[in-house]
């Protein structure tokens, strides 16, 4: 039997030294941003950034009256237990409600309460500001420069690349509001 573990080792196209190094500088921008986004939302709102970006996944219109707590995790990149206790402080405080999935007794989804609409609106612009200014000050330094400038442009550094098409080799399409880039498409 394959362990997990077993099972990356044997891959086709392992990372080398300068892709994880990439990989290396694109969570260090995150990282930063986060960190600036979370203070900011923190000292202007009370409202952590999970929280902000799961009442940010809860009230977009493509989430429908309410997500089960396993697609809330997905959209917001945490695990299921953790999106569980999350949306448990967001009930509390009157932001969000949980109810019975549609169709399934036992899974649980939340949704959005007029509250945290409110809130979300209130605290929006100044993640926004604040995500405008941890991306400017990391075009300041030359190996975060190019994510940052594609995270504010849209615009790929890859030659020929434009944000259209189908995930490549995947068969699959981008998540809604994502974006992606094909190598040579226009």
């Amino acid at each position: 039997m394959t362990t997990p573990g077993q099972r990356f080792l044997e891959t086709p196209h392992p990372a080398d030294d300068a892709q994880d190094d990439r990989w290396c500088m694109a969570v260090r921008l995150l990282g930063r941003v986060e960190k600036q986004l979370d203070e900011a939302l923190q000292h202007g709102h009370g409202l952590p950034l999970s929280e902000y970006r799961a009442l940010c996944a809860l009230g977009r219109p493509d989430s429908g009256p309410s997500l089960r707590m396993g697609e809330l995790a997905d959209r917001i990149g945490l695990k299921d237990s953790t999106v569980t206790r999350l949306v448990g402080r967001l009930e509390a405080r009157g932001l969000a409600e949980r109810t019975s999935a549609a169709g399934d007794g036992r899974a649980v989804s939340a949704s959005i309460t007029a509250t945290g609409r409110e809130r979300y609106a209130e605290a929006t612009p100044t993640y926004r500001a604040a995500l405008g200014n941890a991306l400017e000050a990391a075009l300041a330094n030359v190996y975060l420069a190019d994510l940052a400038a594609w995270v504010r442009t849209g615009e790929s550094a890859v030659s020929g690349a434009t944000a259209l098409g189908p995930l490549p080799g995947s068969g699959e399409q981008p998540p809604p509001g994502s974006t992606h880039f094909t190598k040579g498409t226009v």
